[in-house]
C-alpha cells in the first residue's frame, strides 16, 4: 500500500512539473506584439461657404378666405312674387344687372297712369290760370292807362302759384309711381353668389323683408393677424404707403395646393389689446377663374413677399444655434473650429438670415456634432 501511494504521489508531481514547464514554455515563446500609437478621429463635416447677397423677405401666415362685399335681396315695393331667376338659388351664380325676382307690377302700373292723369289736369288747370291772369292784366292796363302794375289778386298771382304747386305735387307722384314701378324688378347689384333665399314664386312680399343673401365674387380677402415685428418689412397702404401693397399668394390644400396671387390692400384699425397682433387684409380678385374656386370659409396659408434686403448670410435654420438669448455658428477656419456669435435678421421657414458675425468667404459648419468645443479638429467637406 504504501508503495502504491508513493507511486500516486510521485505521478501527481510529475504531471505538475510538465504543466509548469509547458506554460513557462508557452509564455516565453509567445509572439510579441508591436505597439502602436493610434491616430485621433477627426471627424468629417459639411460646410457651406457663404457670402453676402441681397435677399427678398417673405412673410408666411395663416387666415380664413372671407368675401369683400355682402348683400341682402329685399324689396322696397309689397306685392307677389311672379318671376324668381333660376339662379336665386343657394349656391347659384348670377351677373350684374340680371333680373332675380319680379313682383306683379298692375298695382304700380295703374297708380302712374293715375299719377299721369292727375299731372296732365294739373296743367290744364294751371294753362287756363295763366290765360285768365293775362287777360286780368290786359283789362287793368286798358282801364288805369297807366303803368301801375296791376295787385296780386287782380293779377291772380295766389291761383297761378297755387296751380303751380299743383303741377309740381302731380309731377313728383308721377316720378314716385315710376319708381314704385320700377322697383317691381329687383335686379343684381354686381356678380356674385348667393347664400341663402327665402321667397318662393307666387309668395307675398313686404318692404324691408330679407329675400336672399348674396356676396360679391369680384374679389375675397383673407383676414391675416401678424406680429408687429414683421410689418417694417412689408408695404401695407394706408399703414406705411400709400401706394399699392406688397404682392402675396394664398394657397390651399384640397387634397392638391391651389394658389392665386393676391396682394395687401389694407391693415385693420387696431391692434388686438390680448395678442398684440395687427390683422392684413390680402385681396385676391377673381377667385373664382380656378377650378376649385377660392370660396369664403376656406383656411388658407398666406405668403407675402416683403422689402429686399441686401449684404445678409443666408444659412439653413440646423446651422444656426442657440445658446441663452444669443445665437452662434461653428466655423472651421484652418481646419479647426471656431464659434461665431451672429446676429440674426429674420427667420424664414427653413432659412435665416444674418446680418452681422460672418465675413465673406466663411465655411459655416452644417453637420450636426456630438460635443463640439472651440479649436476641435475637423475635416471640412464642401
Amino acid at each position: 500500500m504504501k508503495k502504491r501511494t508513493f507511486l500516486h504521489l510521485l505521478l501527481v508531481i510529475l504531471l505538475l512539473a510538465l504543466g509548469g514547464l509547458a506554460s513557462f514554455y508557452l509564455l516565453h515563446t509567445r509572439p510579441k506584439i508591436k505597439k502602436r500609437r493610434l491616430k485621433p478621429h477627426i471627424p468629417i463635416v459639411e460646410v457651406l461657404k457663404v457670402y453676402p447677397r441681397s435677399y427678398q423677405l417673405r412673410v408666411e401666415g395663416f387666415g380664413t378666405v372671407q368675401p369683400l362685399r355682402t348683400g341682402q335681396i329685399v324689396p322696397e315695393v309689397a306685392g307677389k312674387v311672379i318671376y324668381l331667376s333660376p339662379h336665386l338659388v343657394a349656391g347659384g351664380r348670377f351677373k350684374k344687372g340680371e333680373l332675380l325676382l319680379k313682383i306683379d307690377p298692375r298695382d304700380y302700373e295703374a297708380a302712374l297712369a293715375l299719377a299721369k292723369a292727375e299731372l296732365k289736369d294739373a296743367r290744364q288747370k294751371l294753362a287756363q290760370i295763366e290765360a285768365e291772369a293775362r287777360s286780368a292784366r290786359l283789362e287793368w292796363k286798358d282801364i288805369m292807362r297807366h303803368k301801375t302794375p296791376p295787385p296780386p289778386l287782380v293779377a291772380r298771382v295766389p291761383q297761378l302759384e297755387a296751380a303751380k304747386a299743383r303741377v309740381s305735387a302731380a309731377r313728383a307722384k308721377v316720378e314716385k309711381a315710376a319708381l314704385d314701378l320700377a322697383r317691381t324688378e329687383i335686379k343684381a347689384p354686381f356678380e356674385g353668389i348667393v347664400l341663402e333665399t327665402n321667397v318662393e314664386l307666387g309668395q307675398y312680399v313686404s318692404p324691408g323683408v330679407t329675400l336672399a343673401k348674396v356676396y360679391d365674387t369680384s374679389a375675397v380677402e383673407v383676414r391675416l393677424p401678424l406680429e408687429s415685428k414683421f410689418l417694417p418689412w412689408l408695404k401695407i397702404p394706408g399703414f406705411n404707403t400709400s401706394k399699392d401693397g406688397s404682392p402675396a399668394r394664398v394657397t390651399i390644400s384640397l387634397g392638391q395646393e391651389v394658389s392665386f396671387p393676391g396682394r395687401v390692400v389694407r391693415s385693420a384699425a387696431l391692434v388686438d389689446e390680448k395678442t398684440r397682433l395687427l390683422d392684413l387684409f390680402v385681396q385676391v380678385k377673381d377667385p373664382f377663374k380656378k377650378n376649385p374656386p377660392l370660396l369664403p370659409g376656406f383656411f388658407a396659408r398666406v405668403e407675402i413677399l416683403g422689402r429686399k434686403v441686401s449684404g445678409v448670410y443666408v444659412l439653413p435654420r440646423p446651422a444656426v444655434h442657440l445658446e441663452g438669448e444669443r445665437w452662434f455658428v461653428w466655423v472651421v477656419k484652418k481646419g479647426r473650429l471656431q464659434k461665431r456669435w451672429v446676429d440674426i435678421l429674420y427667420f424664414v421657414r427653413e432659412e435665416a438670415l444674418v446680418k452681422k458675425g460672418l465675413n465673406p468667404g466663411d465655411e459655416v459648419v452644417l453637420s450636426r456634432l456630438a460635443g463640439p468645443f472651440p479649436g476641435m479638429k475637423v475635416r471640412p467637406k464642401p
